[in-house]
């Protein structure tokens, strides 16, 4: 049991300070998503991010048509990121709909095509882009002029 004290001291320093590291690294990501999140609405707020809403009326390339939906960031106006479709889904969806049929849209181009025909975003019964945060099962539906991209570095 002598023997054993030195060490069992030792132990507990080293866990102390892991606990400390663990803590500062906590504090830095927490900053830099701060940091980030302030970034976004900055940059909303200069109107220099599209909407979903004028990603879909524009004629001009206010994003890359060919790009699917995955190569893309969504955030709100607050600057919190969002994923798109259900909480569950493995990829980004959009759901459109034009009163008889609902389609699932992965890209740009298809939502500029059914949009110029006259599809509205949503389903008959919830209309609006459904979103969810990532890494939880929270899920809204919102206004596409709500909805904010840029494009994955």
């Amino acid at each position: 049991m002598k023997e054993m004290t030195p060490l069992e001291d030792a132990l507990a320093k080293l866990r102390i300070r892991i606990q400390q590291v663990a803590s500062e690294q906590r504090r830095r990501e927490r900053a830099q998503h701060l940091k980030t999140r302030l970034q976004v609405r900055t940059t909303v707020a200069e109107g220099q991010m599209a909407t979903l809403q004028q990603v879909a009326e524009s004629s001009n390339e206010l994003v890359p048509s060919d790009r699917p939906l995955a190569g893309f960031r969504f955030y709100r106006d607050s600057g919190t990121e969002l994923g798109l479709g259900y909480a569950t889904a493995r990829e980004p969806v959009i759901w459109m709909t034009n009163g008889t049929k609902t389609a699932a849209l992965k890209s740009v181009a298809e939502i500029r095509d059914r949009y110029r025909d006259g599809w509205d975003f949503g389903t008959a019964a919830h209309p609006g882009v459904r979103i969810h945060i990532p890494n939880s099962r929270t899920e809204k539906i919102l206004a596409p002029s709500e909805v904010f991209l840029k494009l994955r570095e």
